[in-house]
């Protein structure tokens, strides 16, 4: 597709949204067991505090590039579920197989622990491949933009903004927990309280459809509001995680402020998106490689977390904790870009990696 029949700035998000998930995901190779969490230096703990605080915007992205194209839909509801069945669910089962059995190739894991893994992956996604709960948040988000295209297509403008700050508050709640407990008729035969469905990343579909249908700010509009919004965000998720470092055991409990839908990431998230629109670069060499990393970030989302520990053990053990971190994140970015790319080529590419 010419680039003149693209939405620029989404391919150049991809590139940068794809990179930052890989160093989110190097970051907490420094501290992180997915349960407790541990330190190796006080420079390992700013590092990660500055760095991993800094791409928070990562999945949310994601999410808001793909609702900026397809929400409201602009086909019927069986074309769509056709497409995103070839383009991303396919890709998704398949992936989830590898990661349940390829490990065993190279003595990982047993085949007893792959026999089990194929077990459970028909049930949730395997520890090996936790990134892809990103995944069943996506599908659950595409079963319902059908439901949401005709709201959006007759909403005001007034009532989508009273939407948005509705959601907005429910971003809060990370924390409201901390403090009352259940909230809003919350209980255990109750998890779906008072705000539940005006909650979670459906906000960042509709503040995506939001932006594109009423937000073109130009450049000097968006550093005044957009550019605050990024770095108030990054301010608090800085200072929230830093501090509960000290005081809380439990990876869950330190990474409140930036679970991606709380409040300091949301505002993060929106101020990126807007940064990046104002990217229009569609110079033939630069926007040429761009463009085919945007066209195989799936691919590489999909498959990072099979490179990525690989690359950081070796590298954590002779390099700085920031320099490792940063390393571990490009060489990951291009190894999974180049076996992509060769997967995509293929007649049954798209099954693969999208």
């Amino acid at each position: 597709m010419p680039p003149k029949q693209r939405v620029v700035f989404l391919d150049w998000l991809r590139v940068i949204a794809c990179f930052m998930v890989m160093v989110v995901h190097a970051s907490e190779c420094v501290y992180s067991n997915d349960y407790s969490f541990s330190f190796p230096s006080e420079l390992g703990r700013w590092s990660v505090c500055l760095i991993n605080g800094f791409v928070r915007p990562a999945v949310p992205l994601f999410l808001m590039a793909s609702a900026y194209l397809l929400v409201p839909l602009h086909t019927d509801t069986g074309t769509f579920f056709r497409k995103r069945l070839t383009r991303v669910v396919v890709p998704f089962a398949l992936w989830l197989v590898i990661y349940a059995v390829l490990p065993a190739l190279w003595g990982e894991i047993s085949i007893e622990t792959a026999k089990a893994n194929l077990a459970q992956i028909a049930i949730n996604f395997i520890p090996r491949a936790s990134h892809l709960w990103f995944i069943y948040m996506l599908l659950g988000i595409y079963i319902i933009m059908p439901i949401l295209t005709p709201w959006l297509e007759r909403v005001s403008r007034r009532e989508e903004e009273c939407y948005i700050l509705l959601w907005l508050f429910t971003t809060l709640f990370w924390h409201a927990h901390e403090i009352f407990g259940d909230i809003f008729g919350e209980c255990w035969w109750n998890p779906f309280p008072l705000f539940y469905y005006v909650s979670g990343y459906v906000g960042f579909v509709i503040l995506a459809h939001y932006i594109r249908k009423y937000l073109d700010w130009d450049m000097k509009k968006t550093l005044a509001i957009a550019l605050p919004c990024f770095l108030a965000g990054y301010g608090i998720c800085i200072w929230w995680f830093y501090t509960r470092s000290f005081t809380v055991e439990e990876v869950r409990l330190l990474e409140l402020s930036w679970q991606t839908t709380s409040f300091a990431p949301v505002l993060m998230s929106f101020g990126a998106f807007m940064l990046i629109k104002q990217i229009n670069y569609s110079g033939k060499k630069v926007y040429g490689a761009v463009m085919s990393i945007s066209a195989v970030s799936y691919g590489m989302y999909l498959m990072h977390m099979l490179f990525l520990p690989y690359i950081f053990a070796p590298l954590n053990e002779v390099l700085p904790v920031p320099v490792t971190i940063f390393a571990t994140a490009t060489l990951t970015y291009l190894a999974t870009y180049i076996v992509s790319r060769a997967i995509s080529m293929m007649k049954i590419g798209k099954y693969i990696v999208g």
